[in-house]
């Protein structure tokens, strides 16, 4: 029975859906079966982050209503071979949790990692889904008002009875925080009130490979790809300090 995690934000511009793709190819090439959803109805962007646009032909909603079923819904990824995609639909669309928690089971069956990445803020489709799951990461950038929101939605989920749920720290620059710019890592796990699973510092490659449909993965010397690896590492259990760089392969 695989796993389950839900990657939320309490607002917009964290970095977010970079973060969902690029962990979930990191688990990959570690050699794990993984399954990315992309909530965010309406808006969804991981086919563009991914490449994978003009492949998209099925959502989530279809598997739901039993238009698809999984397999034929999540689309392959052309390069990382055990990596599927399920887009979120065109259009907004409303489910029970009981439809929700179905599709979520139908996930662990088949994948060892299920990513879900869910839309920012807090809606009822966020907390659905992070109520589902089986564990749950919450994504910021250190600022004061990223954290404040990552600290409400850590709270929110666990009155919905989501305890399991980390703080990944985002866009970190370092030079900032020498500066007393930024939030430095310490406080913002104190501010967040989370368990850090990782930090992830700013790197210029994850737009360019964002906008171009490219891997980072595949980008020389990224510091970022290196801390995804790593959080990858951690979400399997390995004990991994923040910085250390690890090659990964498909």
């Amino acid at each position: 029975m695989g796993t389950v995690i839900a990657v939320a934000s309490g607002k917009g511009g964290t970095g977010k859906s970079s973060f969902c793709a690029n962990i979930a190819v990191a688990l990959c090439a570690r050699g794990e079966k993984v399954l990315l959803i992309d909530t965010d109805a309406g808006l969804r962007s991981l086919d563009l982050i991914l490449g994978m646009t003009n492949r998209v032909l099925f959502s989530y909603a279809d598997v739901i209503e039993g238009n698809a079923g999984l397999k034929e819904a999540a689309v392959k990824h052309e390069t990382v071979k055990n990596l599927r995609l399920l887009t979120a639909p065109a259009t907004n669309r409303v489910f029970e949790r009981e439809q929700i928690e179905a599709l979520v089971q139908l996930a662990r069956e088949h994948f060892t990692y299920t990513i879900i990445d869910c839309p920012a803020g807090m809606s009822d489709n966020v907390i659905d889904f992070c109520a589902c799951a089986d564990r749950a990461v919450v994504v910021s950038t250190p600022d004061h008002t990223s954290l404040r929101g990552g600290q409400k939605m850590g709270i929110l989920m666990g009155e919905q009875g989501q305890q399991n749920v980390k703080i990944a720290v985002n866009r970190v620059r370092s030079s900032m925080i020498n500066r007393g710019e930024a939030v430095n890592i310490d406080a913002a796990m104190d501010q967040a009130g989370l368990g850090l699973l990782g930090i992830v510092p700013e790197d210029k490659a994850i737009i360019a490979c964002g906008n171009g449909g490219k891997l980072l993965a595949f980008e020389k010397k990224s510091p970022a790809w290196q801390a995804y690896f790593n959080i990858a590492g951690r979400i399997k259990g390995e004990k991994i300090r923040l910085l250390d760089s690890v090659p990964g392969r498909f």
